[in-house]
């Protein structure tokens, strides 16, 4: 019941990251944005996991873990918040729901396993619910941002899913809370050297209280709070019962855009995000039936 608990709120927070990213982005750039929120996450990943996490992720120095740093910590979130840069956050919130599906397809083409009947239907829903998303958005007035926003969803789920493939074959059996944050270190001085053209010329002094606290916000809750409650699931149900949950990620956009950002979801929207969650939610439990 407590892992079921922190992974419905893990990815509740990790939908709000999607939604202030968004809003922030008429504040800031997404070197900039990625930049403050590692920044800050850094520091405080220890403080809620624990001290003991620092002495643990020293076994974990090394090139692998930057390399997975990079790909899951900074390249992820700057194709991430471009996306939302240009298109709404529900948008790229439903195309981002492909992760599960971009999962098995990567870990089938790595030589991880081979796919089941249940996963192949499941992977082929997924992809009828982009195509449905990319058919219904290119015909609206605003058709060609969204489908930028929509590649941007499309290829950020990409990135986390190799992230997640690649973790699992160099460290199968892992201190995934130490290797986190042993990625995040490693990779947050390329993270700041890459973002440094854009922090020179982001407008820092004339951020209102709410630009500066949505950036404490996605540094402290979806950066830090949320992996911990991940980290916490896992432990106790393990990944394959945990990652169906990633289907929630979606949903949870798609409602708080709505709310929080009044973005307009379509009729096209709705039945292609459907496609996804559901595709995703078939081959996610077939998946994990099969282990």
């Amino acid at each position: 019941m407590l892992a079921a608990v922190y992974l419905v709120l893990c990815h509740l927070l990790w939908a709000t990251n999607n939604v202030a990213g968004r809003w922030l982005s008429s504040y800031l750039d997404p070197f900039t944005i990625t930049a403050f929120r590692w920044l800050l996450a850094a520091p405080l990943y220890p403080l809620i996991l624990g001290l003991g996490v620092v002495g643990r992720s020293r076994a974990y120095i090394g090139f692998r873990s930057l390399l997975l740093g990079l790909i899951g910590f900074t390249f992820f979130n700057y194709v991430l918040y471009a996306s939302l840069s240009i298109a709404p956050a529900a948008l790229v919130g439903l195309a981002y729901g492909f992760t599960p599906v971009a999962i098995i397809v990567i870990s089938t083409v790595a030589g991880e396993s081979r796919p089941s009947r249940a996963e192949v239907v499941g992977v082929t829903l997924s992809t009828v619910g982009v195509v449905i998303l990319f058919a219904w958005r290119g015909v609206t007035l605003s058709g060609a941002l969204d489908v930028v926003g929509i590649l941007g969803g499309l290829l950020s789920s990409v990135l986390w899913a190799i992230y997640t493939v690649l973790q699992q074959r160099l460290y199968p059996d892992s201190d995934r809370a130490a290797l986190t944050f042993a990625s995040l270190t490693l990779s947050l001085p390329a993270t700041l050297l890459i973002s440094t053209p854009w922090l020179l010329k982001a407008p820092i002094s004339s951020l209102d209280l709410k630009a500066v606290l949505a950036i404490v916000w996605i540094a402290a809750m979806p950066g830090a709070v949320a992996y911990y409650m991940w980290n916490k699931a896992v432990a106790i149900v393990g990944s394959q019962v945990a990652a169906p949950f990633s289907n929630l990620l979606p949903i949870f956009v798609a409602i708080l855009g709505y709310l929080l950002l009044g973005e307009r979801i379509t009729l096209g929207d709705v039945a292609g995000g459907a496609l996804i969650v559901a595709g995703s939610t078939i081959a996610m439990t077939a998946r994990a039936l099969k282990q």
